[in-house]
């Protein structure tokens, strides 16, 4: 089976409240949206620390001072084996197409990528 998967690291708190995604390729809401038309998939949520600037500039509305976090392995490793522990095998993530690691050695592969504005393409979907 392919599962579609969006594994998210929110900026703040503010980004269970938009429905469009500010400094994210694609907002929760978009990717609830997305898993739900496909009758199903995992939606992961990481926890990343907020600051006092970076709620400000949420609520101001001010893309400017939004700051892309680095890469951080753990995150990665942890977010990959909760994927493993729900079942995930083969995944079609919901996000824009980038450069990881290999993920095989968690027994995860990643068939593509999708938006959360394209159409559905998943044959078997879980």
């Amino acid at each position: 089976f392919e599962t579609l998967v969006r594994v998210h690291e929110p900026l703040s708190v503010l980004d269970f409240m938009e429905q469009v995604s500010f400094g994210q390729s694609t907002s929760v809401h978009e990717a609830m949206q997305k898993i739900s038309a496909a009758s199903g998939g995992v939606l992961v949520l990481m926890h990343q620390d907020e600051t006092a600037e970076t709620l400000r500039a949420r609520a101001l509305d001010n893309q400017a001072d939004h700051h892309v976090n680095k890469w951080d392995p753990k995150s990665y490793g942890i977010g990959a084996q909760i994927l493993r522990d729900v079942g995930v095998g083969k995944m079609c993530l919901i996000a824009t197409p980038r450069k990881m690691p290999s993920m095989t050695g968690f027994g995860l592969e990643i068939t593509g990528y999708c938006s959360a504005k394209e159409k559905i393409s998943i044959k078997d979907k879980k």
